[in-house]
């Protein structure tokens, strides 16, 4: 809290070490908000690569299945 009073008794005198402080937030405030953005595309990154990996698996899985029925389909033929 003492510090906090400081640093209002800075701004309101108004000097060099005012326009330091306040040149100091805007630049904590905008690393702050570089961080969370970073963070937020690092998790959509994620989620595409899940979606694409699932997509990945499905159109294997589809292969392999239709793979499978056309070997059965091979058999009955042989069979007939």
């Amino acid at each position: 809290m003492e510090s906090f009073l400081k640093f209002v008794e800075i701004l309101l005198v108004g000097d060099i070490r005012a326009v330091v402080l306040i040149l100091t937030a805007i630049i904590a405030a905008l690393v702050w908000d570089r961080l969370k953005l970073m963070k937020q595309i690092s998790d959509k990154d994620e989620k595409l690569e899940k979606i694409i990996d699932d997509y990945y698996k499905g159109n294997l899985t589809l292969v392999e299945a239709l793979n499978n029925v056309k070997l059965v389909l091979h058999e009955i033929k042989g069979r007939m």
